[in-house]
């Protein structure tokens, strides 16, 4: 899916490169992330591999052996991690799918919570789309949008909350017309979420992190 490879046991940690060729690749993972994390670069490098049997005799936890269960959730990590931010734009909208149903879930959860405790719409509903976004940008940032050289840097992120800007008065005024419409608090906001995702997505696909990163 991401990098059109096809390969029988890609963690099998037996893996020979000519020397420039790892010397020129900057290698992050120090566990077995490095797998997941090699093969992508090695991938978006359009470099040749050649897959080759070997002979392997597994070992006990007794006798050594150190992979565990918080190695395979940070293999998949990494998966997405190191592959996600070159994916086709149907797998990145997938992606970020996940990505915005989680914010959205925290979004509706901040505005129930305020809007129970007394808060009026203008101020419950920017509040907590502005959590949501904050949380939306870190996973953007670390899972999807994968950015090394320009994750810190301050045109990103003024461009990031610009967008948020945009899409938080979208958000507001689409709740408002919802809430207006005879709808409760909850579906109201369910449906704003809804219509904000798309411009959600383009804006950050399109603006906030217009190219691939490396």
């Amino acid at each position: 899916m991401f990098t059109d490879l096809n390969l029988t046991d890609m963690e099998t940690c037996y893996k020979v490169f000519k020397r420039e060729v790892i010397q020129g690749i900057e290698i992050r993972e120090d566990r077995f992330g490095f797998e997941p994390e090699i093969v992508a670069r090695v991938a978006q490098k359009g470099l040749r591999i050649y897959e080759m049997g070997i002979s392997y005799y597994g070992r006990t936890y007794a006798e050594g052996k150190k992979i565990g269960a918080r190695d395979g959730f940070r293999a998949l990590y990494c998966i997405l991690k190191y592959n996600a931010h070159q994916a086709p734009l149907p797998v990145q909208f997938l992606l970020y799918l996940f990505i915005g149903g989680l914010a959205a879930l925290l979004n509706l959860l901040f505005f129930l919570v305020l809007t129970a405790s007394g808060a009026g719409v203008n101020l419950s509903a920017p509040t907590a789309f502005a959590a949501a976004a904050f949380f939306n940008y870190v996973l953007c940032v670390r899972v999807l949008f994968h950015h090394e050289t320009r994750r810190r840097a301050f045109r990103e992120r003024a461009s990031y909350w610009c967008v948020v800007a945009l899409v938080c008065i979208l958000d507001l005024f689409a709740t408002r017309f919802f809430l207006h419409s005879g709808m409760g608090p909850a579906a109201a906001k369910i449906l704003a979420s809804g219509v904000g995702l798309a411009f959600n997505f383009a804006g950050r696909r399109y603006i906030v992190f217009p190219t691939n990163g490396r």
